[in-house]
């Protein structure tokens, strides 16, 4: 039966080929275009039945029912580490350097040595400053007692002067009284010898004799109150030059001072530096100019250290951040995945250019719980807590628009676009607070971007 069947298909298939009719080229393209067609209007008629029994389609909008929510303001930002205990160690003293024991970069700890002084040298320096002081005590000491001495032989002087300036006066006025005792005599001589009074004239003449060896007494005595005098002017002359002034025993007063506080200071620098200089705080030396072996100025620069325990993040704060961020709001910062406490603790008042060259204010956020894991110098995140809206009407924040008239966010009411004009609160990341306009019930459209009026009818699906 099987091969029977066989041979009837094959001969059924060779009877079809016999009947089959040949169609030309020009008939094939007839036949194609024929076919097209009617593919053609067959589309056309069932497009125009779906149309004429399919729904309308409306323009579909996301939305989200407004809700009530406990909304935090925060401001997520960067910065850079930075000490905000910051010393540069001078040289108390001149004095050569044994050893600087620390290197730019090094981590110390309060106490740790970190400079130490040639010991040699260091009681050499104290010794000088004590010499010093000594010359300058001594030489107070010999010029004010010259100088006092000097005092008293003016004051001496000065007051022999008035007193052999009267007698020279009182002598002169004897000498003269005299000499003109003695021309009295000679005249009345000269009269007792002309009249012939032999015994009146002899007379006059003892009494001339008499008057010549008291004026020549006078004149011997008043000659050595002169020569006394003239000593003692230069005697109070000399005193007087030799003798300090007040401005000029000020001047060996403060020598002396100078020296002895010179002393004092060294003596003290050595002391403090004897067992080496010490770290007064923990933290990282960031520059080091002290040189083993070379020769210190007092004053002169040694090295640097930035603490590493009293640490900030310093941040830059945009025009629209400074309305969130208040000095004493707490924040959380984030170094190398390890967070730690904060406290904003500076607000500049004054704006800079960042690279954009937007204007941006600086601040300081004090790390509160810093510990050996902070390094200076490096990134992190913060992010600042502000001020809390408790329970309030939030939506998201694309929702919220603006317009001439202020805020507003369309809703779907009733299947059709509708808008509300709303004050806005506090935002969080996500969420804005509306302080009036909503009662929270309200369908929320959260992006109108296709821009669909007012009043159409709209799908709305949640999102």
């Amino acid at each position: 039966m099987k091969m029977k069947w066989k041979r009837d298909k094959g001969e059924s298939i060779e009877a079809g080929k016999k009947e089959k009719k040949v169609l030309t080229p020009a008939e094939k393209k007839k036949r194609r275009k024929r076919i097209i067609m009617g593919v053609l209007a067959a589309c056309v008629v069932l497009f125009i039945v779906s149309r004429m029994f399919a729904p309308e389609v409306l323009p579909m909008v996301i939305v989200r029912q407004a809700q009530t929510e406990t909304l935090e303001q925060t401001v997520d930002t960067s910065g850079t580490i930075k000490t905000e205990n910051r010393k540069t160690y001078f040289s108390p003293l001149s004095a050569q350097i044994a050893e600087c024991k620390v290197a730019a970069g090094d981590a110390v700890a309060a106490g740790d040595v970190l400079i130490v002084y040639n010991a040699e040298d260091l009681k050499s320096r104290e010794d000088e400053a004590k010499l010093q002081n000594d010359e300058a005590y001594y030489t107070y000491q010999d010029t004010v007692g010259k100088s006092n001495a000097d005092a008293a032989e003016f004051s001496r002087s000065s007051h022999d002067i008035e007193i052999l300036e009267q007698q020279v006066e009182d002598w002169k006025a004897n000498v003269r009284a005299m000499k003109q005792y003695i021309t009295d005599m000679n005249c009345f001589l000269r009269e007792a010898v002309n009249d012939g009074h032999e015994n009146d004239a002899e007379e006059y003449q003892t009494k001339i004799d008499q008057a010549t060896n008291q004026l020549a007494v006078y004149e011997e005595e008043l000659a050595e109150f002169e020569s006394n005098l003239a000593e003692q002017k230069g005697i109070k002359n000399s005193t007087e030059d030799s003798m300090l002034t007040a401005n000029g025993k000020k001047q060996i007063e403060a020598t002396k001072e100078l020296a002895a506080l010179k002393a004092e200071k060294v003596s003290a620098a050595v002391a403090q530096v004897a067992e080496g200089l010490k770290a007064d705080f923990g933290g990282v030396v960031t520059d080091v100019k002290a040189v083993n072996g070379g020769i210190v100025e007092e004053s002169g620069e040694l090295l640097t250290i930035e603490s590493n325990e009293d640490v900030c993040v310093e941040i830059s704060l945009s025009k629209s951040d400074l309305e969130k961020v208040h000095e004493g709001q707490k924040a959380v910062i984030t170094v190398v995945g390890k967070e730690y406490e904060g406290t904003v603790t500076r607000i500049s008042k004054s704006a800079t250019k960042n690279d954009k060259g937007a204007a941006v204010v600086s601040g300081e956020i004090h790390i509160d719980n810093p510990d050996a894991d902070i390094f200076l110098g490096v990134e992190a995140k913060v992010k600042i807590h502000g001020a809390t809206a408790e329970n309030v009407i939030a939506v998201p924040i694309e929702a919220v628009n603006i317009g001439r008239d202020g805020s507003f966010v369309y809703i779907v009411e009733n299947g059709v676009m509708a808008i509300r004009n709303v004050e806005t609160g506090l935002s969080s990341m996500d969420l804005v607070e509306i302080k009036s306009g909503l009662d929270g019930s309200e369908q929320i459209v959260l992006n109108n971007s296709t821009g669909i009026e007012e009043g159409a009818p709209v799908t709305a699906v949640e999102g």
